[in-house]
């Protein structure tokens, strides 16, 4: 714990930016939680169920891909568990996709019949909102491997 306050000492920006990122999201989510309690219609909590999920699932693997970074690139120190996050992300990606299956069931069933030429759009929300954060970090993630299986080598020769 030492090791991980010294180098908020050192270098505070990281931490700033998480947590505004942090207050963004946090922002978002109560924002989706208000106006789904305050939804007239079906279609409208449906709705802001859909953006819901979909900013829930944006903030967990927005702290993954984080945890990957800090753990590479701010602690310099191999662990497993950076390739434990990437198993982690692979089997999450699989499960949001299996979770966001049965909340567009939920959808279906429960908007109105006047609504359902807006159907598309609500899957739509529901399956692509982390998309671009699972395919940008799958972009950036064989890069920060690599970066982890040097920082390995780099260990194993200095013992």
């Amino acid at each position: 714990m030492t090791c991980l306050f010294r180098n908020v000492v050192k270098n505070p920006v990281p931490l700033i930016l998480l947590l505004a990122l942090a207050c963004v999201m946090a922002f978002f989510i109560a924002g989706d939680i208000n106006n789904m309690q305050e939804a007239k219609t079906g279609y409208d909590y449906c709705l802001n169920l859909c953006y819901l999920i979909g900013n829930i699932s944006i903030s967990y693997f927005m702290c993954i891909y984080f945890m990957m970074l800090y753990l590479t690139y701010m602690n310099k120190q191999y662990s497993k568990w950076i390739i434990r996050l990437f198993y982690i992300l692979g089997l999450s990606s699989l499960a949001y996709f299996a979770v966001a299956g049965h909340v567009y069931d939920y959808v279906f069933h429960h908007v109105e019949s006047n609504y359902m030429e807006k159907l598309p759009s609500l899957a739509r929300t529901i399956f692509t909102s982390p998309v671009y954060w699972i395919i940008i970090g799958y972009f950036f993630i064989p890069k920060i491997l690599k970066d982890a299986q040097k920082m390995k080598e780099e260990q194993e020769l200095t013992v």
